[in-house]
């Protein structure tokens, strides 16, 4: 028999009834829940931060009953093939007769493909659903190549009355991304759901999961205007890029280092949702703050080697690598109060150039199936560096003349050439 207690350093009271049967109508409704989903073959993981940082907190890890039954809304996630998108007809009808409100938001899925730019056919992408006061969010995470997992914006939530500002995915309008997770079982009282099997590691990458589209429409105009390179030499060379770029991911996250892609990479991505075929190289950005000592020794070891060293670490660094005859150059960037750039050596002459650009955030994006860091604002990014003609391909570039963000920045004493300027393999082509 529950009781209605006062308790001694409380001036209100603490209703052992009401809190009881509070929970027992959440288990209810949370037994529905899973029971119907799991009869239509849907898979829930619980992903609701607040319950996950719950569990992080709690040793051993748990979770009981009253805690969901306290929020006002709790978010499960279903994994789901882009494909063949779920058919959520029959939960929909079933969670209706058992007295729930449902809505399906619905959207254009995730462009892989610039032949699909107008062919992009609504998905389900998130279900909210409320029964006496209670709202179950259902974000559906698509895979994509098996290597990551993509989420829409929830565009609508507010339509049954969603309070928005409780919505853990999909907000602003924004998509998302996350890599794929394990899962492992835990007790909610005497309910098992499941729940992503590191729950720490889980939370801290949905803090910076912004995901942003490559624009396949302006890749199809960009082709349709200068046609595509599907030459024989085209080809090998974007062979080499993604095989650089997924080599250089495995080194850099192995180092815990984030980097984006930058210059002609990055305007490749942008422009054409490829790669630019006669660039010749593979250009990366990383913040100075996140440099690491072991980083050539780590290039190194997956079978780079190391071309050129300029500048030092705390002024205009900057690391390039050969493999199978594609050049990689890192580019580390700095900020100040004048913004945030990266420099460049000129080796003959020990003069330093300077690369401005407005202050920028990072976001993920995917290149040729990799899932990768690009600036959010890339437009303010590519104009930085290219100028408002962008558009056009210009196979003529001067990397210390041609950028309209380009500055002299002085000059590296001679006395100090041996060590800001480094050149162990000045023709990458021949490697």
């Amino acid at each position: 028999m529950c009781k209605h207690i006062i308790r001694d350093n409380e001036s209100e009271n603490y209703d052992a009834c009401a809190i009881a049967e509070k929970d027992e109508v959440s288990q209810i409704v949370l037994r529905d829940i899973l029971a119907i989903f799991s009869q239509q073959g849907i898979r829930l993981v619980l992903v609701d931060k607040l319950a996950l940082e719950a569990i992080s907190r709690k040793n051993p890890p748990g979770l009981n009953l009253h805690f969901l039954s306290s929020q006002v809304v709790t978010t499960f996630a279903t994994i789901a093939n882009l494909k063949s998108p779920p058919d959520l007809e029959n939960s929909l009808s079933d969670l209706q007769e058992v007295g729930f409100r449902v809505d399906i938001l619905t959207g254009p899925g995730i462009i892989l493909d610039v032949r699909h730019a107008h062919a992009n056919a609504n998905i389900p992408l998130h279900i909210v659903a409320e029964r006496t006061g209670w709202w179950l969010h259902v974000v559906i995470l698509y895979d994509i190549h098996g290597s990551f997992l993509w989420h829409g914006p929830a565009t609508g939530v507010t339509t049954l009355g969603f309070p928005e500002d409780m919505l853990q995915y999909g907000s602003g309008g924004r998509e998302g991304v996350l890599d794929w997770f394990d899962v492992r079982s835990s007790k909610l009282d005497d309910l098992e759901i499941e729940v992503p099997a590191n729950t720490s590691e889980f939370l801290a990458e949905t803090a910076n999961s912004t995901f942003i589209s490559c624009n396949y429409t302006r890749a199809k105009e960009f082709f349709d205007t200068y046609n595509d390179d599907t030459s024989g030499e085209a080809l090998y060379f974007k062979a080499k890029v993604l095989q650089i770029i997924r080599l250089s991911k495995l080194v850099l996250e192995s180092l815990e280092v984030p980097f984006w892609l930058s210059s002609g990479t990055c305007l490749g991505w942008f422009r054409q949702c490829d790669v630019i075929p006669y660039s010749k190289d593979v250009d990366i950005g990383v913040w100075i703050k996140h440099y690491h000592p072991g980083i050539i020794d780590a290039f190194v070891a997956k079978g780079f080697w190391l071309h050129s060293i300029f500048g030092r670490v705390n002024d205009s660094y900057e690391l390039s690598f050969g493999y199978s005859g594609v050049k990689l150059d890192i580019f580390f960037f700095y900020e100040d109060s004048r913004g945030m750039w990266n420099g460049g050596t000129e080796f003959t002459s020990g003069q330093k150039y300077r690369y401005d650009f407005p202050k920028f955030q990072l976001c993920w994006t995917e290149l040729m199936g990799i899932k990768v860091r690009v600036p959010c604002d890339t437009l303010s990014y590519i104009e930085a560096n290219y100028g408002d003609q962008w558009f056009e391909p210009i196979k003529e570039w001067d990397w210390n003349k041609s950028p309209p963000n380009a500055r002299t920045n002085g000059y590296w004493p001679e006395l100090e050439w041996r060590e800001v300027i480094q050149i162990f393999y000045p023709e990458a082509e021949d490697s």
